[in-house]
């Protein structure tokens, strides 16, 4: 029960730990529903059957827009589980590395067990210090013949030398990130001159407030009232589509591309997750034993369901969007 009060109170502050504590959450959750290492919401097409299938083609878009084919340095920053990665690791062939950095710890220590089931030789470098979310500790998987190094650090202070790096890729993980400007200024300095930075990332499409403090307010008031019960659940800051675009012209990046997939990512996983609740909820509930931890995750799993419904709803209404935005180290 303790767990989940921490976890309602993390929806609401939303900093780097509590969305680490998020996470641990439901990580496993979201395995069973997905059968995947992938967390995100997928690319959905007529012929996509499947949350994993949806959420490989959510990779091998972002991949295609990274111009991985020629890509020798990767960051993948906010890696998670490292399943894009992992794909990615498959897909192209890095002449130098692909690095997965994330804040949460545990997430890279689970998927170093996860792939070593796999018969990939992994390696473990460091031990985990107290505050494991700013610490550069790695966890090494070699597939193929390629090392995939696992870094435990802040997408804020990257453990990486300046023009280091040709591609950094925030899939589904930017929203997180504090502060986003921080974040790019942090990606300008470790990449390489005409370098590309590529986020897949869920934005609000409400109109950019000005400077003025009293109007910020109001359209932080009016983003709540539009997004109702998703303003309080959509675990990450609500960035807004015209803010992400301005803060990454300002720090000397030139955007390349905008690709707007929204009407392809939410209507589809909602009508997925609909489809689907019943066995999940059997699933999951049928996996605790406690009553009151049943109880518990019943009231969660009927606010998630509720989430999606909204979520639905705004995306039919443009409100909400799911972008690629594809920008190059000026």
């Amino acid at each position: 029960m303790r767990n989940a009060i921490n976890t309602l109170l993390s929806l609401l502050r939303r900093d780097e730990r509590a969305v680490v504590n998020i996470y641990q959450a439901f990580m496993s959750y979201a395995r069973i529903l997905s059968r995947t290492n992938m967390i995100n919401f997928g690319f959905w097409t007529q012929e996509t059957t499947s949350i994993r299938q949806a959420q490989e083609a959510l990779c091998t878009l972002t991949g295609n827009m990274a111009e991985l084919d020629t890509a020798k340095n990767v960051l993948d920053i906010g890696s998670g589980l490292s399943g894009p990665a992992e794909q990615w690791n498959l897909e192209y062939s890095f002449p130098n590395s692909l690095i997965c950095i994330d804040v949460n710890y545990q997430a890279l220590k689970m998927s170093r067990a996860i792939y070593s089931k796999y018969g990939y030789d992994n390696e473990v470098l460091g031990e985990p210090s107290v505050n494991t979310e700013v610490t550069n500790k790695q966890y090494i998987t070699k597939q193929n013949g390629v090392m995939l190094p696992r870094v435990n650090a802040t997408a804020t202070c990257l453990p990486i030398g300046d023009s280091s790096t040709d591609r950094i890729i925030a899939l589904e993980s930017a929203q997180h990130f504090k502060s986003f400007l921080e974040f790019i200024r942090e990606s300008h300095r470790v990449l390489k001159n005409n370098g590309l930075i590529v986020l897949a990332i869920p934005v609000i499409t409400s109109p950019q407030a000005n400077g003025m403090s009293r109007i910020k307010i109001l359209n932080s008031l009016r983003n709540i009232r539009v997004l109702g019960i998703l303003s309080l659940t959509w675990a990450s800051e609500h960035y807004e589509l015209e803010r992400i675009k301005s803060v990454i012209s300002q720090e000397q990046f030139v955007i390349k591309d905008i690709l707007s997939i929204g009407k392809s990512v939410y209507i589809p996983l909602t009508d997925f997750y609909t489809q689907d609740r019943k066995e999940f909820r059997r699933i999951v509930l049928g996996k605790e034993s406690s009553f009151l931890k049943k109880i518990t995750l019943d009231i969660v799993e009927r606010i998630v369901y509720r989430s999606a419904l909204k979520m639905k709803q705004l995306s039919l209404s443009g409100n909400i969007d799911y972008v690629l935005i594809k920008a190059t180290k000026h």
